[in-house]
C-alpha cells in the first residue's frame, strides 16, 4: 500500500519538475528565437572562419544561418540573383576592384556594413637546413617580385636580404593563389597596382592580365611556378602539403593549423604579423566613403594603409562586409529579414570578441555604429534588434555600461577611439623615441563616420602612380622625396632624420616578432555546447526522479515490515 501510493505521488512531482525545466531551458533562449526564419548566405572564404564560429555561437541560441565559402565572386552572384539572403565580400559592386568577369548587379537596392577585419598573410612551407622554417621575413617589394613571378627561387638576393644568415634552400619557389573569383585576390592585386605598378604590369605581360585595373581572378597564363586552387581551404591545404609554397590568404587559415606566415616589412623599417593590434592600427588609416547616397557608402580605401609609418602596423589589412538588402526581395521577406537583422547585429557586437583568437581583428566603435545604421535599413529588422541597437548608441552617448560586448571600446570613449590600438605592443627594439609620435589618445584614430579625424601626428604615406621600387635602389612609393637617398631604406622609404630612433635603415630594420603558432578550434554547431549540458543535465535529473523514488519507497516498505515484524 506504502509503495503504491508513493508511485502516484511521485508522478506528479515528476511531471512538475520536468515542466519547470522546460521553462527554464526556454528562458535560455534569445527572445523570439523560435519565430527566426532560417537564412543563407556565401561569397568570401578569406572572412570564412569568422562567419562559421558566428554561425555556430547563434546555432546554439536556436537561430539557424547557413553560409558557403564559395568567394566573393559567387557570393555577390548570389546575392545579386536572388539566390541568398546575405553576401560576404572584401569588395563592392563597383569601384576600383571590379572585375569585367563580375557583371552581376542587384536590381534592388542594398547596402553594405564592415563585419570582418584581418590580414591578408603569407603561409608558406619551407625548410632551412633539415628544419622547418619559422621565421620567414619579407619586405614588400620581395613579396611584389614573387606574386609577379620575377623571382622564383627561395635563395634569390632580395629574399636573402631580409633574411641574413638563414641558409636558404636553391629552390623554385611555388605560389599558390586562388582560382575562384576572390575578394582577397582583388585587395591583393589592387595592392600590387598601386605600390608596385611596374611589377604588376610585367605580371599582365606575360599572363595577358589589364594592367591598368585590379583583378578577382588571379592571372597565372605562362607563369610555370604558379599553382591555382580553390577557395581559402584549397590554397591551404595545398600549402601544408608541398614543400618551397606560398599563398597568400586570411592569417586564420595558418593560424589554425600552426603554420608559420612571413613576417612583413612595414614602412617603419619593422618585420610584422597580423596580429589583431597590427592590424587594427593599419586599419586607422583605411579612408571609408561616408557618401550616404553612394551604393558603395562605408567601402574601404586602403591607400594610406600600405605605406603607414606606426611601427607596429601590418600594412595587408582590410575589411570584409556583409552586403544585405535593404528592400524586401524574393529571397528576403520581412521574416527573414529578422533573422537577418538579429544575426549582423551579434556580429558587429558580441561576435566581435573572439576574432583576435581566430587570427582576426575586431572592428572598431566608429565602423559598429555606422553598420547599425545600416542593420536598420533591413526589411523585417525586429523590436528587440532595434532596442539593442538603440541601448549601444546610448550607452556611447553617455558613457554607461556598452550594450555592445565589442572589446575595442568601452563606456566613455570616442567614437573614433580603439582600445586595441591604445594598448598594442611595440616592438621590444622600437624605444622611446621611436614610440613617442605613436602614443597617446589622439593618435592614430579611427577613420570614418562619426567626425573621426586623423591627428597630424599619425603621419600617413598616400600611395603614388610612380614605379615599383627595386632591390637595393628606389624610392617606395609614398616615401619622402625630400629625405637624403643614402640616409633611407630602399624597401620601406623611411630615413634616418625621419624615424627619430625607430630602426629604418638598410640592415637596421626593428629584430621581428617571432611567430608562435596558435592550434584555433572553432565552435561548431557539431560540437558540445549549452544545448547539448542541458540535455545531459535533463537526462540525470530525470532518471533520478524515475529510479530513486521507488528505491526510496522500497526501502522505507521494507523498513515498515521489519517494525511491523519487531513488534508482533
Amino acid at each position: 500500500m506504502i509503495r503504491h501510493l508513493s508511485k502516484r505521488r511521485s508522478l506528479p512531482a515528476v511531471l512538475g519538475i520536468l515542466l519547470s525545466l522546460g521553462l527554464v531551458l526556454a528562458g535560455l533562449a534569445p527572445a523570439h528565437a523560435a519565430n527566426y526564419l532560417r537564412i543563407g548566405g556565401s561569397g568570401s572564404s578569406w572572412a570564412g572562419n569568422a562567419l562559421q564560429d558566428w554561425i555556430a555561437r547563434v546555432g546554439a541560441q536556436g537561430v539557424t544561418v547557413d553560409y558557403e565559402n564559395k568567394g566573393s565572386s559567387t557570393g555577390r552572384k548570389e546575392f545579386a540573383d536572388q539566390m541568398k539572403q546575405f553576401a560576404i565580400s572584401e569588395i563592392p559592386y563597383s569601384g576600383d576592384t571590379a572585375d569585367p568577369r563580375d557583371n552581376s548587379m542587384p536590381g534592388f537596392s542594398y547596402g553594405m556594413l564592415p563585419v570582418v577585419a584581418g590580414g591578408t598573410a603569407f603561409m608558406y612551407n619551407l625548410k632551412a637546413g633539415s628544419s622547418r622554417m619559422n621565421s620567414l621575413k619579407l619586405s614588400q617589394p620581395a613579396i611584389a617580385k614573387i606574386f609577379t613571378g620575377q623571382v622564383t627561387r627561395w635563395n634569390d638576393p632580395i629574399v636573402a636580404a631580409d633574411n641574413p644568415g638563414v641558409a636558404l634552400p636553391d629552390a623554385t619557389i611555388n605560389v599558390v593563389v586562388r582560382s575562384d573569383g576572390s575578394g582577397a585576390t582583388a585587395q591583393f592585386t589592387l595592392w600590387l597596382l598601386r605600390q608596385y605598378p611596374g611589377d604588376y604590369a610585367k605580371l599582365c605581360a606575360v599572363t595577358g592580365c589589364d594592367p591598368q585595373h585590379a583583378t578577382s581572378f588571379y592571372p597565372t597564363q605562362g607563369l610555370k611556378n604558379f599553382v591555382a586552387q580553390n577557395g581559402s581551404q584549397g590554397v591551404t591545404t595545398y600549402t601544408a602539403n608541398n614543400q618551397y609554397t606560398i599563398n597568400y590568404d586570411e592569417y586564420s587559415y595558418a593560424q589554425g593549423i600552426g603554420f608559420p606566415v612571413a613576417q612583413v616589412k612595414n614602412a617603419a623599417g619593422f618585420y610584422t604579423l597580423p596580429t589583431e593590434y597590427a592590424v587594427a592600427v593599419a586599419l586607422t588609416q583605411a579612408k571609408i566613403n561616408q557618401d550616404k547616397g553612394s551604393p558603395n557608402y562605408l567601402s574601404q580605401d586602403l591607400s594610406a594603409v600600405y605605406g603607414y609609418k606606426d611601427p607596429r602596423t601590418y600594412p595587408m589589412s582590410a575589411y570584409s562586409y556583409m552586403i544585405v538588402p535593404t528592400q524586401a526581395t524574393n529571397a528576403v521577406n520581412p521574416a527573414q529579414g529578422a533573422t537577418l537583422g538579429f544575426f549582423a547585429n551579434y556580429a558587429l557586437c558580441e561576435g566581435q570578441r573572439p576574432m583576435g583568437q581566430l587570427g582576426y581583428s575586431p572592428l572598431p566603435m566608429n565602423l559598429v555604429l555606422a553598420g547599425m545604421e545600416q542593420i536598420r535599413k533591413i526589411p523585417g529588422v525586429d523590436q528587440d534588434t532595434m532596442r539593442k541597437m538603440d541601448e549601444t548608441r546610448a550607452s556611447v552617448s553617455s558613457g554607461s555600461a556598452t550594450a555592445c560586448n565589442n572589446p575595442t571600446f568601452k563606456p566613455g570613449d570616442s567614437p573614433s577611439a580603439n582600445q586595441l590600438v591604445r594598448t598594442a605592443p611595440f616592438d621590444k627594439s622600437c624605444d622611446a623615441a621611436c614610440q613617442a609620435n605613436w602614443r597617446g589618445a589622439d593618435v592614430a584614430v579611427n577613420q570614418g563616420p562619426a567626425g573621426a579625424t586623423v591627428a597630424a601626428g599619425a603621419e600617413t604615406a598616400a600611395a603614388t602612380a610612380g614605379g615599383s621600387a627595386q632591390a637595393g635602389g628606389g624610392d617606395l612609393p609614398g616615401a619622402d622625396p625630400t629625405a637624403g637617398a643614402a640616409a633611407c631604406d630602399p624597401d620601406s622609404g623611411t630615413c634616418a632624420a625621419a624615424a627619430a630612433g625607430a630602426a629604418g635603415g638598410a640592415g637596421g630594420a626593428g629584430a621581428a616578432q617571432q611567430l608562435t603558432p596558435v592550434t584555433t578550434t572553432l565552435a561548431s554547431s557539431r560540437g558540445w555546447g549549452q544545448p547539448q549540458n542541458l540535455l545531459l543535465i535533463i537526462g540525470g535529473l530525470v532518471g533520478l526522479l524515475v529510479f530513486v523514488p521507488p528505491l526510496a519507497a522500497g526501502a522505507l516498505s521494507r523498513r515498515t515490515r521489519r517494525k511491523g515484524g519487531m513488534k508482533a
